[in-house]
């Protein structure tokens, strides 16, 4: 298989995502709890119907995924008012922590450092901010590895819109088929790249999904990232 480069999604893709996140909103609710006497269960209920609200005021943008609005609308909801310091002091410590508990998955930078070794270009195509991506980046060490970043901040959609994928196709300066797109979400992933021509990867993990009898299942399934270099192999 010739391909001039391999585009990945980032979270639960390249890092575990879940781990993050849980430490994240633990750290969050101790910040809370100081102010104002809430158990973690009430704190996660709260912070799980102020993620819906913005999502379906505000689906398919990347503000979607803005921490910071899903912190306002919480305190809006246990102060009935804004609280600027602590909505930043949520934010802010959840980031914090988030960023301290990532981890790359297993052969991750193994298979980065080979493919750099082969002469193929790097991209990641993520959804969420530009700011928090980047901050990922350098928080895994993969900055050095990585040519082309498009988010959905970017783009002005989120996957699995074509122009998540097309822009990045674009800032490459290639062809759909001279690119592998490696994902977890058989929905943003898998069906976004199968859209718009990509020889598509999916690595398990995600449970429950289903594809879309509408459109093409992924080329590849793997269980590993490494396994990414086997198909190039082909």
């Amino acid at each position: 298989m010739i391909k001039k480069a391999v585009l990945f999604d980032l979270d639960n893709t390249l890092y575990e995502y879940d781990s993050a996140h849980n430490h994240a909103l633990k750290a969050t609710w101790g910040i809370l709890k100081k102010e104002i006497s809430i158990s973690l269960e009430k704190f996660l209920k709260l912070y799980a119907l102020s993620q819906a609200e913005i999502h379906r005021e505000l689906a398919g943008t990347a503000a979607a995924h803005n921490r910071v609005l899903y912190f306002q609308r919480l305190i809006e909801k246990t102060h009935n008012t804004i609280e600027p310091e602590i909505i930043l002091r949520l934010y802010n410590g959840y980031w914090d922590t988030f960023l301290k508990n990532m981890k790359l998955r297993k052969g991750v930078l193994e298979t980065l450092k080979e493919l750099k070794k082969k002469g193929l270009k790097i991209a990641i195509v993520s959804d969420l901010t530009t700011d928090i991506q980047l901050r990922k980046m350098n928080k895994l060490r993969i900055t050095s590895y990585i040519d082309v970043l498009v988010t959905s901040e970017e783009a002005g959609s989120e996957k699995p819109h074509p122009i998540m994928f097309l822009l990045t196709l674009n800032k490459l300066k290639i062809l759909p088929e001279d690119a592998l797109y490696v994902g977890d979400n058989p929905v943003n992933d898998i069906e976004g790249a199968n859209a718009v021509g990509l020889d598509s990867v999916l690595l398990k993990g995600r449970e429950g999904y289903s594809f879309n009898e509408n459109y093409k299942k992924p080329n590849y399934v793997i269980e590993n990232i490494q396994d990414v270099l086997e198909i190039l192999k082909k």
